[in-house]
């Protein structure tokens, strides 16, 4: 299935995606080089892009507070 996902390329649909979204991406992740998550906000027209600290790749991996905190910012945003 890793393989699956590494190997699927869906770069040409990020401009069909019309609902905010949220990209939360770690600095020092070692699996997706951050310029990927740069990339994918910047294709997606409602997209917020959050650069973390630290080297986790999994959300629920690490210092969670910063994601969490993003999260409810980015959910409190969609309210307003």
């Amino acid at each position: 299935m890793l393989e699956a996902l590494r190997d699927t390329d869906v770069r040409h649909l990020l401009a069909r995606i019309s609902v905010p979204t949220l990209v939360l991406h770690r600095r020092g992740d070692n699996a997706v080089r951050i310029g990927a998550g740069r990339h994918l906000a910047s294709h997606i027209a409602q997209a917020r892009f959050v650069e973390l600290d630290g080297a986790d790749h999994w959300a629920f991996a690490g210092d969670q507070q910063p994601v969490l905190a993003s999260v409810r910012q980015f959910v409190d945003s969609l309210a307003g």
